[in-house]
């Protein structure tokens, strides 16, 4: 049986259940984070109440871990420049 590396998202949510709108939602939630707005106004947003359930707001309310983990794996890859599209460029040139 091949094991199969789970994605940080996959990780964060305890398996197999996140989704690109999981994944969209907490970005969102760390962008306006990243902007000074408190977490419980951001998950009091129209855009986090349409695209998120009861129980994934809960979840997120009820452990902050949860968008700390994210924002600090999303500055991981921006700093290690993983997604910089001129060095992915040159790589494939290269």
């Amino acid at each position: 049986m091949r094991s199969e590396k789970k994605s940080f998202w996959d990780r964060l949510f305890g398996g197999s259940r996140s989704s690109v709108r999981e994944q969209k939602v907490l970005e969102y939630i760390i962008h306006r984070m990243n902007q000074g707005v408190d977490l419980a106004d951001v998950v009091g947003e129209e855009y986090v109440r349409r695209n998120a359930s009861g129980k994934e707001i809960e979840d997120i309310l009820s452990n902050p871990r949860i968008v700390e983990a994210a924002r600090k794996h999303l500055q991981d890859i921006f700093r290690s420049g993983e997604l910089d599209f001129d060095k992915r460029r040159s790589d494939e040139t290269g």
